[in-house]
C-alpha cells in the first residue's frame, strides 16, 4: 500500500465519507427498527394484559419472541452481505452485541436479579445503544429515538411495576416503529431521485 499524505481537507472527506456509508447501510436497515418496534411492541403489551388479567405467573411468556427476532435479525443482516462493514458499522455491531447480550442475560439467565426493575434497565440499554448509533452515523431522528427511550427507562423506577410493560410497549411504538418507517420511506425516496 501506497503511504500517502493526505491534507486535512481530504483527511475529513474520508472520514465524512465512511460515516455516510454507515448512514446509508443503517437507514436501507431502517425496516429493522421497524421490526424490532413492533416485536417489542406486541411482547410488551402482551405481557400488560397478562398481568392485567392476573395472570402472573406467565406474564413473561410474550418475551420468548425476542430470541426469535434475534435469530431473525442475524439471518437478515447475513443475507444482506454485512460481513464487508467499515470501522462504524463494525463497531455499531460490537455496541448491539453488548447491549442484546446483557438483555438476554438480565432477562432470561438472571430474571431475578432485577425482579421488577428488569424493563427499566433494559429500556437505559437500548438507549444508549441507539444514542450510540446515532452518534456514530449522525443521525438526529436516531438520537431523539435513543433520548425517549432512555428517559422512559428512568420515568419507569417511578411506575408501578405492572404498567412498567405499558410504557414498554408505547415506547416501542413511538421510539422505534415510527422512526423506523420514518427511515425506510426516506431510504426510498433517495433509491427514486
Amino acid at each position: 500500500m501506497e503511504n500517502q499524505n493526505f491534507t486535512p481537507e481530504k483527511s475529513f472527506e474520508l472520514i465524512n465519507q465512511v460515516i455516510n456509508d454507515a448512514k446509508s447501510k443503517f437507514e436501507e436497515n431502517g425496516f429493522i427498527f421497524a421490526f424490532w418496534g413492533v416485536l417489542d411492541a406486541v411482547a410488551a403489551f402482551g405481557q400488560f394484559i397478562l398481568l392485567k388479567n392476573g395472570y402472573y405467573a406467565i406474564n413473561y411468556y410474550p418475551y420468548f419472541l425476542m430470541p426469535l427476532g434475534a435469530i431473525y435479525t442475524v439471518y437478515y443482516y447475513y443475507k444482506k452481505g454485512r460481513g464487508r462493514q467499515n470501522q462504524i458499522g463494525k463497531m455499531l455491531s460490537f455496541v448491539w452485541i453488548a447491549v442484546v447480550l446483557n438483555i438476554f442475560i438480565l432477562g432470561f439467565l438472571l430474571p431475578g436479579i432485577l425482579k421488577q426493575q428488569l424493563i427499566p434497565v433494559i429500556l437505559i440499554l437500548v438507549g444508549i445503544g441507539i444514542i450510540v448509533t446515532a452518534g456514530a452515523i449522525k443521525s438526529r431522528l436516531i438520537l431523539y429515538s435513543g433520548i425517549i427511550i432512555n428517559f422512559a427507562g428512568l420515568a419507569c423506577f417511578g411506575l408501578e411495576w405492572i404498567y412498567q410493560p405499558l410504557l414498554l410497549g408505547i415506547v416501542s411504538v413511538v421510539a422505534l416503529l415510527i422512526p423506523g418507517i420514518i427511515l425506510m420511506v426516506e431510504h426510498k425516496k433517495r433509491q427514486n431521485v
